[in-house]
């Protein structure tokens, strides 16, 4: 089940995904380190806050990176070098 907390400005669906067992989906990703805590939808929300830095701080999955990229700063770069050529 997803349950809806907003609507970005492109019309996504921003949502928790709950597991049958109750569990969120989001939380148990940022937990396993294969997903980032995105401050501005969530920024409040100590949880998140703290299960990325034991994910960082036990270096796990992208965490084992020595130089990891946020997606947004990702997409901001490439937006940069579309826009230069």
């Amino acid at each position: 089940m997803v349950q809806v907390r907003d609507i970005d400005r492109y019309g996504r669906t921003v949502g928790e995904v709950v597991l049958p067992d109750g569990r969120s989906l989001n939380r148990e990703l940022v937990r396993a380190g294969l997903a980032w805590w995105y401050q501005h939808y969530a920024p409040h929300d100590q949880d998140l806050e703290r299960l990325e830095q034991q994910a960082r701080a036990a270096r796990r999955d992208l965490w084992a990176d020595k130089d990891p990229v946020a997606p947004w700063e990702w997409r901001r770069a490439q937006r940069s070098q579309w826009t230069a050529q």
